[in-house]
């Protein structure tokens, strides 16, 4: 894991920041229920998920830049509704942006955010690179969830799910009959660090297609719809084929790209070669 956090990095430094924020709201229960999808437009296609009922608002994640942080604040106020909670798992950097909000986290999440922590092992890699433009504010506490809890914020159930990596976590909303995960995108390379963790990523794409998700939320990615599940099983199921298949890692690259030419992010599918041979 330590060589794809290196090479994120590398990602990072290298990568020009261009921001062009967009917001994309859907309705739910006639319009009772609201997502707004706020993209950032970064280097990093950050999307935070903000979630409205009449009750009040809900935050999905937060993103890595202060200029994001604060827009993602500022169009939060605008909404003119109170943050009742904040759902912060990959994403936390930032959080005293948006004020006095009580945190939920599973126990694995906040570890990751503590002193040599993955997501702060990553925020220091970026700080280093981007300087003060890095949002380095991580939260040292919070509410603790655990899989499998139902959270109820602003009237409505939140379901935290288990991801492929162990450490962090998904969320389920059944109002939207919608699910987050940390990376999806049907035609975006993932991070794919080891044989087992591409057979659980299938394994719990899988299980999203049994419940029936209709809406897929991600934070690389903007929202996609069912399809985009059966797209990503079938790039994984193929992914795996050539990693199992392949000897070195330009082999791999090259039949990666062979199988999917169309694919955005060829940097993580870098950092996945890199992962998955050691020459």
């Amino acid at each position: 894991m330590k060589k794809v956090l290196a090479g994120l990095f590398a990602v990072m430094v290298l990568a020009s920041a261009c921001w062009a924020e967009v917001v994309d709201t859907y309705s739910f229960d006639n319009g009772n229920v609201k997502l707004h999808a706020f993209g950032t437009g970064d280097n990093m296609n950050d999307y935070c998920y903000i979630v409205e009922s009449p009750e009040g608002l809900v935050l999905i994640e937060s993103t890595a830049y202060k200029p994001d942080v604060e827009a993602v604040s500022k169009y939060i106020k605008s909404l003119e509704k109170p943050l009742v909670g904040a759902l912060l798992s990959y994403h936390p950097n930032g959080y005293k942006t948006y004020g006095d909000v009580k945190v939920y986290a599973t126990e694995g999440a906040l570890k990751s955010w503590q002193e040599n922590g993955s997501v702060w092992g990553l925020t220091q890699s970026f700080k280093q690179a981007l300087g003060d433009k890095v949002a380095d504010d991580l939260p040292d506490s919070a509410e603790i969830i655990a899989e499998g809890d139902t959270v109820k914020l602003a009237g409505l159930e939140f379901v935290i799910l288990h991801e492929s990596d162990g450490e962090n976590y998904g969320i389920a909303i059944p109002a939207m009959n919608a699910v987050y995960r940390h990376m999806m995108g049907s035609k975006t390379h993932n991070i794919l660090p080891a044989i087992p963790y591409i057979e659980a990523e299938i394994a719990e794409l899988k299980g999203y297609q049994e419940k029936g998700y209709s809406l897929i939320l991600t934070s690389h990615n903007a929202p996609e719809g069912k399809e985009a599940v059966s797209e990503k099983i079938a790039y994984l199921e193929k992914v795996l084929d050539l990693a199992k298949s392949s000897k070195t890692r330009a082999e791999f690259i090259s039949s990666v790209n062979e199988a999917f030419p169309d694919y955005n992010g060829g940097a993580y599918l870098e950092m996945s070669a890199g992962a998955l041979f050691s020459e």
